[in-house]
């Protein structure tokens, strides 16, 4: 049984590789960057609330954006560190709300793969989940705030899990 679900696991893969080879081949706009943010349950703009979100559960990456006239592609991969140590992997699929120069407005939504590496964790190792958000870019920063829908697969228990999450994140473009 475990077998089929890393199998799975691989296929599920295989499907965001040939989808990320074929969103570049046509992409019009592309962009690259570093991303900092962090995980938290309850989403606050309080400074306090941030500090203490940002210390407990930090999160480091990089993305990169696909642009196709008023859509997007945006893959991410975001290592968690502190109060959760994973891997969190988001594709996601968008569309430009606004669009000039200077400031850009998108809305997102997509598939989200968490990937545990604590091993004493084995049940819930890797989950599939979705997610979906709103991005906006000025100048060359990128803020995203995201929202991880409450449910996820488990490919190990095959159960599904409850992790309504939050991500917010600054990103800087190195690419545009």
């Amino acid at each position: 049984m475990l077998g089929y679900k890393i199998e799975l696991m691989k296929k599920i893969f295989l499907l965001f590789a040939v989808l990320f080879i074929a969103t570049t081949v046509n992409a019009q706009y592309v962009n690259v960057g570093p991303k900092i943010g962090y995980h938290t349950s309850k989403l606050s703009f309080k400074g306090s609330d941030m500090k203490q979100s940002f210390s407990s559960d930090m999160a480091l990456g990089m993305f990169a954006r696909f642009s196709f006239a008023k859509f997007i592609v945006q893959p991410e991969v975001l290592y968690s560190f502190n109060a959760r140590t994973c891997f969190t992997v988001p594709v996601y699929l968008g569309y430009k709300l606004f669009d000039n120069k200077i400031v850009k407005m998108r809305a997102v939504a997509g598939p989200v793969l968490f990937y545990n590496t604590i091993k004493s964790v084995p049940e819930n190792r890797a989950t599939l989940g979705g997610s979906l958000g709103l991005g906006a870019d000025i100048w060359r920063f990128t803020v995203d705030i995201n929202y991880s829908l409450g449910s996820t697969y488990s490919f190990v228990t095959t159960s599904m899990a409850n992790q309504n999450i939050f991500t917010v994140t600054l990103g800087f473009k190195l690419r545009y």
